[in-house]
């Protein structure tokens, strides 16, 4: 799909502040000759911009021609169509690091016709033009925003393009057997031979199955993009805050041996092996004494509902209480939900005055890690459990072409359901030209994830993520 804008853009594409380096961006048809009128070379001399070579840069100096006032020093980088990030003739001003600096020679592009960019328009003329696919696109705002080699990876192999020539292969394939069944019937004189029923299904099969392999892998690659959120709950005193500060290895919460010092919700992010968990605090389980207990308990209840690890926190130097019993029941309640989940007991230095038993009795889980926070026993055996928990039972893909976002999935669901009734279709013997509709159906939807077929509001929607200047 082509698409043509009129109007030329300018943003500043490197972050507000000060910094070693800004870059004022222009993309459009009249970038080049704005970039005429504001760039003169060192010696204070005009140039030609047919004169100077694509994909160079130049030294000089950034004008104000309406005041002649020099605004800057720079070097100009010039990118001509359609060998451009937008396939559009692109200009950047690469200048010192200042606001000051950097707004007014925007604002002079801007006298000169250019209009501010939207957020993410830079990119969304790359898919429009043709240059990328939307699931590149979204690789690039992904990419951005990588917290861990491992998610930066997963965005590098899609922006490459590989999830493309994935999707690409199943339309092909999904092509060639319409073209099979519909070549028969479009040329009843050429003698061309139908397609078996068997033959279809096992093709069908093998889409499928790719397919499937696909959908597997989306919980992954969320995990990789979004991190997880992994909420500590226990009774009061039982070390959670000190268990948060071990883990972000910072003294973030306050510990202290009188019951209930945390009140409210603490959250911070940690990268363990690749993965971001984003960990986070909460009050003590115990039956509310005032309003503000009560409101602690709400929050904490509503976080753990949200949680995808839940991390229990036992005292083995205390005898099972009241508010251990409801804990078990919170965790119960978790694993009903399907969310993760790890035991761990702490204060294995000290006596141990719990009821194991009683404890394996009412916990639907019977494996746990025995930890020391006071000692620093068990630290490093409870990260790795913390990754193993995460990945468990996830389809981890071996050439790292994975989904992460439901877009992605409700299309490949949707490929599916058309492929699947296909093949009921094939069992109640409907004619094969019938079949077609649900093939060219399970087609658009696998189109939707490339943006072959796509509709303004999702290219809305993906682009408006975007920060101004991309």
């Amino acid at each position: 799909m082509k698409f043509y804008e009129n109007d030329t853009i300018t943003a500043i594409s490197t972050p507000f502040g000060e910094g070693g380096i800004g870059i004022v961006r222009i993309s459009g048809k009249s970038a080049l000759k704005i970039a005429e009128q504001m760039f003169i070379k060192r010696n204070r001399e005009r140039v030609e911009i047919k004169d100077l070579q694509s994909h160079y840069l130049y030294y000089g100096f950034v004008l104000n021609p309406f005041g002649k006032e020099i605004l800057d020093e720079t070097m100009m980088a010039i990118m001509r169509n359609p060998n451009s990030y937008t396939k559009e003739d692109i200009v950047e001003f690469s200048c010192h690091g200042g606001m000051l600096s950097l707004r007014k020679v925007l604002d002079t592009v801007i006298k000169f016709g250019a209009r501010m960019a939207e957020p993410g328009e830079f990119t969304k003329r790359a898919f429009l033009n043709g240059r990328i696919d939307l699931s590149q696109a979204e690789a690039v705002i992904d990419l951005i925003q990588a917290k861990t080699d491992k998610s930066l990876r997963s965005s590098v192999v899609r922006l490459e393009g590989k999830l493309k020539k994935k999707i690409d292969l199943l339309r092909s394939k999904i092509i060639n057997i319409i073209s099979e069944i519909e070549a028969p019937i479009d040329f009843p004189d050429q003698e061309i031979r139908e397609l078996e029923d068997d033959q279809i299904k096992k093709r069908i099969k093998d889409i499928l199955k790719e397919i499937d392999v696909l959908i597997d892998t989306l919980n992954y690659g969320k995990i990789l993009k979004e991190g997880i959120n992994t909420v500590i709950v226990g009774k009061t005193n039982v070390g959670k805050s000190s268990l948060f500060n071990v883990l972000i290895n910072e003294n973030r919460a306050i510990v202290a041996s009188l019951p209930g010092t945390t009140r409210d919700v603490i959250e911070e992010a940690i990268n363990i092996n690749g993965v971001v968990f984003k960990i986070i605090d909460t009050a003590g389980l115990k039956n509310p004494e005032n309003v503000v207990e009560k409101i602690s308990l709400s929050k904490m209840k509503k976080v753990l509902k949200e949680a995808d690890l839940v991390l229990a926190l036992f005292d083995v130097n205390t005898p099972l209480s009241r508010d251990d019993i409801d804990v078990i029941n919170e965790v119960n309640e978790a694993i009903i939900r399907n969310q993760k989940v790890l035991i761990i007991e702490n204060k294995i230095d000290l006596a141990e005055k719990i009821e194991h038993q009683k404890v394996f009795e009412l916990l639907k889980i019977k494996k746990r890690i025995r930890i020391s926070l006071k000692k620093g026993i068990g630290i490093k055996e409870l990260e790795k459990k913390l990754c193993e928990k995460v990945f468990d039972g996830l389809v981890i893909p071996e050439n790292g072409i994975m989904i992460n976002n439901l877009r992605h999935s409700e299309s490949l669901l949707g490929a599916k359901k058309g492929l699947e009734n296909v093949l009921k279709g094939i069992n109640r013997k409907i004619e094969h030209d019938f079949l077609t509709i649900d093939l060219k159906d399970a087609l658009d939807q696998l189109s939707k994830i490339t943006g072959d077929v796509v509709t303004d509001e999702i290219i809305h929607d993906i682009f408006s993520r975007f920060c101004i200047g991309k």
